[in-house]
């Protein structure tokens, strides 16, 4: 829109300066002021599109600076939330690792083992290598949606990057109501990965605790 109305007041001007060099020899009096009148009502025509796109222009974006300034506030602090809730999964993982490598008692005292202890042992090791298993699995569902994430930001970035220019992409609120719609499904995975992540920590924790206890049995 702006390229045809720049392109329109550059034919008008060039065409206002044709006719005045060729006015003379090429048209009469009364069709030179005819053109004349014809150029002056284009011109205002001109502006007038001109006035009307700049207002257009800072009425769309004055439209949307709240619901995008709201929008760009909300999604940092959910950007907070989803790293967090990544560096618990993260750290729950360590935290199995350590504890299943924990399980690994010397030869002498598995010597010292009946059939019993030694299947509880065994029992203790699967459970805490099946909530590895799971945390693998939230953190490659936390991975893809990290994915998404970011590449759905770079969306807010055009907006805030229109907002500053005063020319906003195209279907803002489009762009708006589908951010919104990640941020409430970001807020939903960072309860259910929190929660997964707190019942793995409690079950790896009560498993080494019971190996502890296994160990220490040995010795009364």
């Amino acid at each position: 829109m702006i390229y045809q109305i720049i392109f329109f007041g550059f034919f008008l001007t060039s065409l206002g300066m044709y006719i005045r060099k060729t006015a003379g020899s090429a048209l009469k009096e009364g069709e030179l002021t005819y053109f004349k009148l014809k150029i002056i009502k284009m011109r205002k025509l001109f502006l007038f599109a001109i006035v009307a796109f700049v207002l257009t222009s800072c009425s769309n974006v004055g439209k949307y600076k709240e619901a995008i300034e709201t929008l760009s506030s909300d999604w940092e602090s959910t950007t907070s939330q989803v790293t967090g809730a990544v560096d618990q999964i993260t750290q729950a993982q360590e935290m199995a690792k350590s504890a299943l490598a924990s399980m690994n008692p010397s030869e002498e005292v598995a010597a010292t083992l009946n059939e019993e202890q030694t299947g509880k042992l065994n029992i203790l090791k699967q459970a805490t290598q099946a909530q590895m298993g799971d945390l693998g699995t939230l953190a490659q569902q936390a991975f893809e949606f990290v994915t998404k994430w970011q590449s759905e930001g770079e969306k807010l970035t055009a907006l805030k990057d229109g907002l500053s220019s005063g020319k906003l992409p195209g279907d803002v609120q489009g762009t708006i109501d589908s951010l919104k719609g990640l941020i409430s499904t970001a807020g939903e995975n960072v309860t259910t990965w929190t929660g997964k992540v707190d019942a793995a920590k409690q079950a790896v924790a009560s498993a080494q605790q019971s190996y502890t206890d296994l160990i220490a049995s040995l010795n009364q």
